[in-house]
């Protein structure tokens, strides 16, 4: 790492040449939808006795099943253990973990292989009613129409590929959460319902397939290739998914830059502790950690590997992406993993009994970096050419 931030990282491995007869048949991609989609949401999961509160009812689910309170002002539909509510009515949704209004029919999921009281929460959400909800809590109010706009089509984009991959399977095909991304609900947010309108039914594609926009809040500078930070599924091997090419612009903001102190003691007690549940994992033996290097990079120089290097001079190696996961792991026996790593683009040295992490970025670096769109509206870069800049080789339609 230089003094800028930036990691230099030399030495990088040539792929090997793929053997043409031998190569298996390309799985399908995603063909885009011919009609509107209706994203299933879960807003909720209920996982103790006490259920919710859904407008004046109280729902609980029961060893004979559902439970609802007298005074509802709707009639429920019971099918196949499922509870809907098939109008499209506006409704408050009271959990444990949070307070929500969303419009739209509601399916309530008994999740038995939890437990007998267990359900998830399913709000069924037109697509141009859902994303103003999700780009409204993705970004800040005051940025810029430009990078709203941006987030708009990554948003649906994103939103289209995982319904398309989900509704066979799946009661749902997107958590509110980050985990997938954030749905506020309803919202009254001028610019977030001005976005939706002014891209209605834009999504991103390549050669006739949805593409599946991943999104993150800053790259750091250096791009990250879907197949390497999200997962190794063939619908990441298409181009928009590799990652731009060349230093991006939200190094001009010193949020891309991050440094985080914790134990040494208890930051190799999380990483053994992970690793136990893999068998033969290398970490087993980690000795108390003195630094983190990168030792591999993608063409854009983004760690993709890293080597941890303990106590004894004894070299252990780990995909970079499992390292922030490992990192920021919750076990009760070790005290709890604060700060957070933001990324996987970093470096580590001991410092007395701390464990120092320098790095930069925030979140898994692929497709959009959302500091980034920002910075390039302000230049008044259009929305169309933010995504293209972002998403290489990419096409921008109105298909819906």
């Amino acid at each position: 790492m230089t003094a800028t931030g930036v990691l230099v990282i030399g030495g990088l491995f040539s792929c090997a040449k793929r053997d043409e007869e031998s190569s298996p048949a390309p799985k399908k991609l995603l063909s885009i939808p011919t009609e509107m989609i209706t994203m299933r949401v879960r807003v909720g999961k209920i996982r103790k006795k006490e259920g919710f509160r859904l407008d004046d009812d109280h729902v609980l689910l029961t060893n004979k099943g559902w439970k609802l309170s007298s005074s509802r002002a709707f009639t429920p539909e019971t099918k196949d253990q499922e509870l809907w509510i098939h109008n499209k009515d506006t409704h408050t949704l009271i959990t444990p973990e949070k307070i929500k209004r969303c419009t739209g029919k509601i399916s309530l999921h008994p999740r038995r292989d939890i437990s007998p009281h267990a359900f998830d929460i399913v709000v069924h959400v037109p697509m141009e009613k859902y994303v103003p909800g999700v780009i409204a809590g993705e970004l800040y109010s005051h940025w810029h129409p430009n990078t709203f706009a941006a987030q708009a089509v990554a948003a649906r984009s994103y939103a289209t590929a995982q319904h398309l991959q989900r509704k066979a399977t799946s009661h749902f095909d997107v958590s509110d959460g980050p985990s997938s991304q954030v749905f506020l609900g309803d919202v009254t947010l001028d610019v977030a319902h001005r976005a939706v309108n002014d891209t209605k039914g834009v999504l991103l594609t390549w050669n006739n397939t949805v593409v599946p926009s991943y999104y993150s809040a800053c790259c750091g500078g250096m791009a990250a290739a879907a197949s390497d930070a999200i997962s190794g599924s063939h619908l990441h091997e298409i181009p928009p998914l590799h990652g731009r090419s060349g230093k991006d612009v939200c190094t001009s903001l010193g949020v891309h830059q991050w440094t985080v102190k914790r134990s040494y003691k208890n930051f190799t007690k999380r990483l053994v502790q992970w690793s136990g549940g893999r068998t033969n994992h290398p970490l087993h033996q980690l000795g108390s950690i003195e630094s983190i290097i990168p030792i591999q990079a993608n063409k854009h120089g983004r760690p993709i590997k890293l080597e941890i290097i303990d106590r004894k001079n004894i070299k252990h190696k780990i995909s970079a992406k499992q390292l922030v996961h490992a990192a920021n792991q919750s076990y009760p026996t070790i005290p709890k993993p604060s700060p957070k790593l933001k990324s996987s683009c970093l470096v580590a040295s001991r410092t007395g009994s701390d464990l120092e992490l320098r790095g930069v970025g925030m979140g898994h670096g692929v497709g959009l970096c959302q500091y980034g769109a920002q910075v390039l509206a302000g230049q008044n870069m259009s929305w169309e050419s933010i995504l293209e800049w972002y998403y290489p080789e990419v096409s921008i339609a109105s298909v819906l």
